[in-house]
């Protein structure tokens, strides 16, 4: 029975990759889930990341919990240059305990092979002693055995740094976040060439569309984006002159910016949900402002908008989340329950009948059972008279509806 299970569940992760950008799978049934990785459409590389995924989730499904346990694991991606790419798969279990680990891959296309730190670095070894010396005087509780054989397996490389992380069970500090060290790139004598990113300029703004007081709008919008599934629904958008906001999970925006721009250039609007769909009730002041400025940054750098709203994953949050960001908080009054009822038919009975002028109405981005819908959904509310706008838009119009 167990490797029936481990078979069904890596079936599950692997299946339908082909093409996709990545893959995701959030759930919030029995515990809170938050899964997404890259499909870089290298075979080798795609089955060892698939591979490690899946055992790490067969793994958190099997553990016992007091209460209702959270996994996230979230992923950087970054083209090394031409022949090589880097992929880093973080994760992080919130239970009984706080687990954090993190399992990253090098890998050169033209030589076919998982590249090493001693493939990137020319005399490692004159690097040992101050790499130790550094991650001594950081943690000072680290294991020395542990440090005499320190290896470094797990690093990711961005423009300006060489990152080594090292697991937290493995050092054994006292520390349950992930140990790391920033190595400026300017201070090595590294093995192959890096190819640096060109920051570009970008600024958008939505172009705002003219409502009466007495018009019925409606907004749509769409969490845990972007997928293999928006580029589907702004074609439906376009079709019936149609816009939604699209509440992105900032992890996942550095592969979709042309994705994300074709949004804002039909008319809608992005909204951010978080870096890596954290429950966010769990997290200190500190954690929770990261997750919302990463996203914030990354929208802005890949397509010049600058979110001003603000959904909570799982839709959990307190005043004192409310007071640690400028952000204005979005929740909804029409939910598709698109998730969990995994009907075309069960999601229109939950949403048609419950529309109203100035509703808010929920669905995800990723599930082809909403998309399926979808259609049916926009097309039902414009004959039924609606205009359809951004949730910002909606905030407008209310004020203009209070002040007649």
């Amino acid at each position: 029975m167990r490797k029936l299970f481990i078979l069904i569940v890596f079936i599950f992760f692997i299946s339908g990759c082909t093409n996709e950008r990545d893959v995701s799978y959030i759930s919030e049934d029995n515990e809170y889930v938050s899964i997404s990785y890259p499909v870089t459409n290298i075979n080798i590389l795609d089955e060892e990341i698939s591979s490690y995924v899946n055992k790490t989730y067969y793994e958190f499904k099997n553990m016992k919990y007091a209460d209702k346990p959270e996994l996230n694991i979230s992923y950087t991606y970054k083209e090394i240059n031409s022949d090589t790419v880097n992929v880093s798969l973080k994760t992080e279990i919130i239970a009984d305990k706080k687990i954090n680990k993190i399992k990253t891959f090098t890998y050169n296309k033209s030589n076919k092979k998982f590249l090493t730190m001693e493939d990137l670095i020319n005399d490692l070894e004159s690097l040992d002693y101050e790499i130790k010396k550094e991650l001594l005087e950081k943690y000072q509780d680290a294991d020395m055995d542990y440090l005499s054989n320190v290896s470094y397996d797990y690093f990711t490389v961005d423009d300006e740094n060489l990152t080594l992380y090292f697991n937290p069970a493995e050092i054994k500090s006292n520390h349950d976040e992930l140990i790391y060290l920033d190595i400026p790139l300017d201070s090595l004598d590294l093995l192959i060439d890096i190819d640096k990113s060109k920051d570009e300029e970008l600024y958008f703004s939505i172009k705002k569309k003219n409502i009466a007081a007495d018009d019925k709008v409606v907004a749509l919008t769409f969490d845990d984006g972007p997928s293999k599934y928006t580029e589907s629904i702004l074609d439906v958008l376009k079709k019936y002159d149609a816009c939604a906001t699209f509440f992105v999970v900032g992890n996942r925006v550095p592969f979709y910016g042309d994705i994300l721009r074709r949004t804002l250039n039909e008319g809608s609007e992005l909204g951010n949900h978080s870096y890596d769909h954290k429950l966010l009730t769990r997290l200190s002041k500190e954690d929770f402002q990261d997750e919302v400025n990463k996203t914030q940054e990354a929208i802005k750098k890949f397509t010049g908008f600058t979110p001003t709203l603000f959904r909570p994953t799982y839709g959990g949050y307190t005043n004192a989340l409310k007071s640690y960001t400028d952000l204005r908080f979005v929740l909804w009054d029409v939910d598709s329950r698109d998730w969990e009822v995994k009907s075309k038919e069960k999601i229109l009975k939950n949403v048609l009948p419950n529309v109203k002028s100035g509703s808010i109405i929920l669905m995800h981005d990723g599930l082809k059972y909403g998309l399926n819908a979808l259609e049916d959904i926009v097309k039902d509310l414009k004959n039924d008279g609606y205009k359809f706008v951004t949730v910002s838009e909606l905030l407008e119009f209310n004020k203009l509806w209070d002040s007649e």
